[in-house]
């Protein structure tokens, strides 16, 4: 009998052996025999198409379903999807389809074609293949279990974006975080940017949590009494994300926000249990075809992919240049928010317990990352910055104006900006008389865009008493550089008034 035509009997009769019913670990009723998987997994959409295995390859699909199948019913949805995308890519990189099966000289010289940036990929896959072993299926020589158990395999660098600072993946720097702050609230004041992205920003900052923790929330997780978040935690084994939480202060300004933000979404016919992140506003078209039923927990949620892409789009309108990239745009991703938070509540002293805690991490491990990242650079201020240079740093987002007279509000009650540790004349005007304004005024100001400083106004001074209140704090890094962003306004203010005022004089001179 021709062997081909025996493994095709086999793997039909394989076929016949798969139940035709699973439950996942969410509790989810799945039919395995089915080309397509697709369920839902708390927020998550999983879906695995296996008629994508052509070639020969359909007939190892009965195979790699059994042995997906114990994954299912006991892992997260992600673990699953990504053992199949390992073996997928196994699959891509043999080429033909071996009619003996799968042997070690196969892995072999898979492991040679990976670059060092996908040897994880090694690791993820043996899993799946021990499994594939460990069950006596067909495909998969019982050698090839052995060789990966040999083998020294790869897996993610944990943590590496975090201990090397990385400019582009790793945590925002002091300066960076200021600035994308300051951008952002610009942004949104002047329209460039949907009120949700400016909230989430603003939550990112706040808790540190994974994407998927965001796309679960609902409204009423949100306090409007005690302004506190009930944060919902994932990799936490449960059935889905909303069966535990974790707590999180919220500070006043953004507290304000969320209130405003949320009582918008109840005003626009959104229920009081709806997602905080609704897919229909993230979303520029709906999809047409849901999988979920309205008694969901999750109807009507992002999906986290979603959810972190357009959340992607919306930052890339406004944030800010940074010199770690030669004042290239600042990259903008959640996970960066994430590693910002842990290494900010490390270097305020926090404990390895507290930073896991904080993070949700259920064992120390992960959070040791964080401890060993490299000593932070903290970026002096350069007090001769010149006028090329102000321009790239645009930490001021204000409009600067002649004087009080020539602002939005003209001196109305509340829309004056004053000093009165260098002048009791106004430093600028606010454009909307600090309505709903907890900042501290005037330092806050100058990176504002609601702000319109004043062309003849004391900003030299304002700019000699931060820069002493900087070196009083030298032996603090952290606090050192709390205010930098607003040096950085200040100075350009100073710049901009100085441009006006030879321009001016230039023209004068001409007339003359």
């Amino acid at each position: 009998m021709n062997p081909l035509n025996s493994e095709l009997s086999a793997s039909t009769a394989l076929a016949l052996s798969i139940p035709a019913r699973v439950f996942t670990r969410a509790g989810v009723e799945l039919d395995p025999r089915l080309d397509v998987w697709e369920w839902t997994d708390g927020v998550f959409q999983p879906r695995i198409d296996f008629a994508y295995y052509k070639g020969g390859y359909e007939r190892h699909v009965p195979s790699l379903k059994l042995a997906l199948i114990p994954y299912l019913k006991g892992h997260s949805s992600a673990h699953v999807t990504n053992l199949e995308s390992a073996y997928r890519y196994f699959v891509d990189s043999t080429g033909s389809c071996p009619e003996e099966g799968f042997k070690p000289a196969h892995l072999s010289n898979f492991a040679a074609k990976l670059l060092t940036k996908d040897g994880w990929r090694l690791g993820t896959l043996n899993g799946l293949i021990q499994k594939w072993v460990d069950l006596g299926l067909p495909g998969m020589d019982p050698g090839c279990a052995a060789y990966l158990k040999d083998r020294r395999k790869p897996g993610n660098k944990k943590g590496e974006a975090v201990t090397t600072r990385n400019p582009v993946r790793g945590p925002f720097n002091e300066v960076e975080v200021q600035a994308l702050y300051s951008a952002v609230n610009a942004g949104y004041g002047r329209g460039h940017i949907p009120l949700w992205s400016l909230v989430l920003c603003r939550l990112l900052f706040a808790c540190g949590g994974r994407i998927s923790q965001f796309a679960s929330l609902k409204a009423l997780d949100f306090n409007l009494t005690t302004k506190v978040l009930r944060l919902p935690q994932v990799k936490t084994g449960a059935e889905h994300s909303r069966v535990s939480f974790l707590d999180f202060e919220i500070a006043p300004q953004t507290s304000r926000l969320l209130e405003d933000y949320i009582n918008d979404l109840r005003s626009d016919g959104f229920a009081n249990d709806c997602p905080l992140f609704p897919e229909r506003l993230v979303m520029v078209r709906p999809p047409v075809d849901n999988v979920r039923a309205p008694s969901d927990l999750f109807y009507g949620h992002c999906l986290p992919n979603t959810l972190s892409r357009r959340f992607r789009l919306w930052m890339e309108e406004v944030c800010p240049p940074t010199a770690r990239l030669d004042y290239a745009q600042l990259p903008v991703m959640p996970q960066r928010f994430r590693y910002t938070f842990g290494t900010r509540l490390v270097e305020e002293g926090a404990s390895m317990a507290v930073v896991a805690n904080r993070l949700g991490h259920v064992d120390l491990q992960n959070a040791g990352v964080y401890f060993s990242a490299s000593p932070k650079v903290v970026e002096n201020i350069d007090k001769a910055m010149g006028p090329l240079l102000a321009p790239l740093a645009r930490a001021f987002q204000g409009n600067l104006v002649q004087d009080e007279a020539n602002s939005t509000q003209k001196g109305a009650p509340g829309s004056r900006i004053i000093d009165f540790r260098v002048s009791a004349n106004p430093v600028g005007g606010c454009s909307q008389c600090a309505q709903n304004c907890g900042f501290n005024k005037p330092v806050s100001c100058y990176t504002c865009y609601r702000f319109e400083p004043f062309l003849d106004a004391p900003h030299e001074e304002v700019l000699e008493r931060l820069t002493k209140e900087r070196e009083r704090w030298s032996g603090d890094a952290r606090m050192a550089s709390i205010n930098d962003q607003s040096i950085r306004a200040v100075q350009e203010v100073i710049v901009l008034c100085k441009l006006v005022r030879e321009q001016r004089s230039g023209r004068e001179g001409g007339s003359a």
